[in-house]
């Protein structure tokens, strides 16, 4: 039973981004500050890593909710392989769903950002399969915002700044990657653009810029920094001065490429995504569109009153298939050949799309692939 003092077992149940499970990063520092002779394992779904016995405590972390059900599967199988084993789980879709997790588990996960590690830096030894490529760390947690679409106020709750990110940051590793969800919101911005002008590395703010906050005195403060690309979100029509104004000041100071987030399936119509898109690519910069799904346990999109399943899915094809890593070119030609010169030939080509597609799977089939 001497296994149980210092063996830690930290788990990732489904692995979809190109980022490592931050919160369990943080954790592995955190058991390492508190058991100097922590042993930390890292595994992704129900395998055991090479030279767990039996640890004293599992960490299993979750992201989407429609993965949820991997998570439970997880859980239930380091349940049964170590019942010895205090098993803790969070993450967000355990954060956003709770009363799932306890059902199906016995395990009331924690809900939220678990204090205790979050000061803690990320342990960068361990990788969860990917190549290193980033720091990761925020300058402030929650939002000034409470957009209905958004799961950031359940999440976290609170505006609070983050004196020290820099303490996360490797500087073995070129980028820092801030998943920041407002910025530009932060009284500690002239501070932060201090310490990383600094730092001197290229910076991705990954969670976009409040458009509706650029103005030239920031903006002109940014273009100090290496960052690269701008990026912004698009999330609602009444927005759209906001959107051009800050774009025609981006394209101005800083000269950089500028991508634009685009939430669809939410309240919108196709026609207003079409809108959204056809103005981005009017004005030279990058859509990416960004799907809204509602917290839940189904792995099928659950469509607003607007859309359909054939839409939702000929766009994630066009997506796939005809542009770079799931943003739509600023070529004007290739946009209109995919999308359209208006709405109503918007609609009319997804659906071509999709009826091409539908085609294809068939003659596979047919086929035998």
């Amino acid at each position: 039973m001497s296994s149980l003092k210092n063996q830690y077992l930290l788990v990732e149940p489904v692995s979809k981004t190109p980022y490592p499970p931050l919160g369990l990063l943080k954790i592995a520092s955190m058991l390492r500050a508190t058991d100097p002779s922590a042993k930390i394992f890292e595994g992704i779904g129900s395998t055991p890593p090479v030279g767990l016995s039996n640890p004293r405590e599992i960490y299993i972390t979750s992201l989407f909710t429609w993965d949820i059900s991997s998570v439970v599967k997880c859980i239930n199988y380091y349940q049964h392989q170590f019942p010895d084993s205090v098993i803790n789980v969070g993450g967000i879709a355990a954060s956003l769903m709770p009363e799932y997790i306890l059902e199906k588990t016995g395990i009331r996960p924690h809900v939220g950002l678990l204090a205790e590690a979050e000061d803690h830096s990320p342990d960068y030894s361990l990788t969860f399969g990917r190549k290193r490529t980033s720091s990761i760390t925020f300058t402030s947690r929650g939002c000034i915002r409470r957009c209905q679409f958004c799961t950031v106020s359940t999440l976290e709750p609170d505006f609070i700044l983050k004196r020290n990110w820099e303490n996360d940051v490797d500087p073995d590793i070129p980028l820092i990657t801030f998943w920041d969800n407002n910025w530009l919101a932060s009284p500690n911005f002239s501070n932060d653009i201090v310490k990383l002008q600094a730092l001197g590395k290229k910076i991705d703010f990954n969670q976009g810029l409040d458009a509706r906050l650029l103005n030239p005195d920031n903006a002109s403060r940014l273009a100090l920094l290496n960052i690269d690309p701008i990026r912004f979100a698009f999330d609602d029509i009444k927005d759209e001065k906001a959107i051009v104004r800050s774009i025609n000041l981006a394209k101005r100071v800083f000269k950089r490429e500028i991508a634009v987030y685009v939430l669809y399936n939410f309240k919108d119509s196709p026609d207003e995504f079409y809108y959204k898109i056809k103005l981005l690519n009017d004005l030279g910069v990058l859509s990416f569109p960004m799907c809204y799904r509602a917290p839940t346990d189904s792995i099928k999109i659950t469509p607003s009153g607007n859309w359909n399943k054939y839409l939702l899915r000929a766009i994630k094809l066009t997506l796939m298939f005809y542009y770079r890593k799931g943003m739509i070119t600023t070529s004007p030609e290739s946009f209109r050949s995919i999308y359209g010169s208006s709405a109503e030939e918007f609609v009319a080509k997804m659906y071509a799309v999709y009826e091409y597609d539908k085609k294809v799977k068939v003659k596979r089939k047919d086929e035998g692939e």
